[in-house]
């Protein structure tokens, strides 16, 4: 009978400084994401409103120049610039969505 089956498997010291390491920095994110999580899940609502308002007055603001505006205006910068007031809104909600696993 082999006796060396029947020891436990041996760990090398690679992988119990990986799963310390692991512990290590499961541990500092989880202080770091609470914090982060309660002050951002404070300032939604300012965030939503404010960056909402931003974007639709941002593109009623670019086709209502596009319209009656001169004809140098950069319709697509302004369009552009609204748009990305409302990706940086849903950039903000993945944030929330991340720091609340």
């Amino acid at each position: 009978m082999n006796t060396r089956s029947l020891d436990w498997p041996e760990h090398d010291n690679r992988s119990i400084a990986g799963d310390v390491l692991r512990c290590v920095l499961r541990l500092l994110w989880q202080y770091v994401r609470l914090p982060l999580f309660l002050f951002l899940l404070t300032l939604e609502p300012v965030a939503n409103l404010l960056l909402s308002t931003l974007a639709l007055l941002g593109v009623l603001t670019a086709f209502f120049w596009k319209l009656i505006g001169p004809p140098g205006f950069h319709f697509f910068l302004v369009l552009t610039i609204a748009l990305g007031f409302q990706f940086a809104l849903l950039v903000y909600h993945v944030l929330l969505r991340v720091c609340s696993r």
